[in-house]
């Protein structure tokens, strides 16, 4: 190796230090940056360049890690590790942010994901400070917010379909509704019963309800499951069977009937974000009516 000039060494680690001081944010890069150049101080009678150090540096520290035990190394990556944390997060004391943790058995040991945290960090709760996994604390504080800031999205969502939509007077809608966060389907006198019982309540009606929307849940049909069922059969069984029995034809028709006769016990219902139902003439209406 070519021999380096001493003062020039000597010149460039101290610019690497000024560099390092000013780059570094966190007290993990300092700890990186002060080890790099005390390395490069125990090589700086040896002639060699810090690009040459440095790859003497890798290399060591490859051997290093290569006759490490797994309890060593491990020990080694976390104390390397650095993650960069928000106020309300700390490290996973069980695997000290590795996400990974190792089980040592009496004859032999083995790598485990860690089942304290799912990302190498814990996050603390603002309002009981306990540890969690995830953050969604299960206090009630915490459950409020969640649901609050819920309902909120919710509502600015309705806001900016609202502008959207088709806008329909109660008297020009000729089928039923949901009442808000609500699967309950009523009529139009039991949406008046509703109406008086929040205006009595001194509670907020909304102007306008979302249409309704149905949906059939499902539809029999009987040579769609024998297809279904022959799938774990042997090769080719759906092409042995009689598919145009006229008895396949007759319990079709038995089973159409019968799901006719079900009528909406078979459907599902929702809101229709396309359409809305304004009901303020209504609530009006309903509020004179009471005072």
């Amino acid at each position: 190796m070519s021999k380096y000039n001493r003062l020039t060494y000597r010149d460039e680690k101290g610019k690497a230090w000024a560099k390092l001081k000013t780059t570094c944010t966190t007290e993990e890069e300092m700890k990186f940056g002060r080890r790099s150049l005390e390395i490069l101080t125990q090589y700086e009678e040896s002639g060699l360049s810090p690009a040459e150090v440095i790859e003497l540096t890798k290399e060591k520290e490859k051997r290093e890690m290569n006759e490490l035990s797994t309890k060593n190394l491990f020990t080694k990556l976390q104390d390397r590790l650095i993650i960069n944390l928000q106020d309300n997060e700390i490290l996973c004391p069980k695997c000290k942010g590795l996400r990974f943790i190792l089980v040592e058995e009496e004859n032999y040991s083995h790598i485990d994901s860690c089942r304290d945290c799912y990302n190498g960090k814990l996050y603390i709760c603002k309002y009981c400070g306990k540890a969690n996994r995830t953050d969604c604390c299960d206090c009630k504080e915490a459950r409020e917010e969640r649901n609050n800031n819920y309902l909120q999205e919710q509502k600015e969502n309705n806001s900016r379909a609202y502008q959207l939509a088709e806008k329909i007077n109660y008297k020009n809608y000729n089928d039923r509704f949901i009442l808000p966060n609500s699967d309950r389907v009523i009529d139009i006198e039991e949406l008046a019963e509703w109406i008086g019982e929040l205006l009595l309540n001194k509670e907020d009606v909304p102007e306008y309800l979302w249409a309704l929307d149905n949906e059939r849940y499902f539809f029999i049909d009987l040579k769609t499951i024998i297809y279904d069922n022959c799938g774990d059969g042997y090769e080719y069984m759906y092409e042995h069977l009689n598919i145009k029995s006229p008895l396949l034809t007759q319990a079709q028709k038995l089973i159409n009937q019968w799901q006719d006769e079900q009528g909406e016990s078979l459907y599902i219902f929702s809101e229709d974000h396309k359409r809305a139902v304004v009901i303020k003439d209504l609530v009006d209406e309903i509020s004179e009516c009471l005072n």
